[in-house]
């Protein structure tokens, strides 16, 4: 019975608070070549859409004083391009973990929301 429940629900967005939108949507845009909804003059809401994912921002009305309680996990076959990619776009550097099974670099966007960009072989499905 749960299996027909699922089919008729699936994951839309994941959604970032922010203080402020105009920034979060050019750096996000950006680093992950997602297109906004229209922006609207005191919009605290928006969408950016991609062929596969949306990311959304919304305008928090208490900045996040602790850890958050989630991230985002990018996948790429060159972290190194990438982080550095994204560190031109405004991301602040945190650190690199190099393990055998498991490499990632976390890093900040322009408001302190941590996110990893992690080793995957694309070729084999990651």
């Amino acid at each position: 019975m749960w299996q027909r429940a699922l089919m008729g629900i699936r994951l839309g967005s994941t959604v970032v608070n922010c203080a402020d939108i105009e920034v979060m949507t050019d750096f996000w845009s950006a680093a992950l070549g997602l297109v906004p909804s229209r922006r609207e003059p005191g919009d605290d809401f928006r969408v950016l859409r991609g062929e596969r994912v949306n990311l959304s921002l919304q305008v928090a009305s208490s900045p996040v004083s602790a850890r958050d309680q989630m991230h985002l996990d990018l996948y790429s076959d060159d972290v190194d391009a990438q982080v550095e990619r994204l560190r031109a776009l405004g991301a602040e550097w945190v650190r690199r973990d190099d393990d055998p099974e498991d490499t990632y670099v976390v890093l900040r966007d322009p408001e302190g929301n941590e996110f990893c960009v992690c080793l995957v072989d694309l070729v084999d499905g990651g």
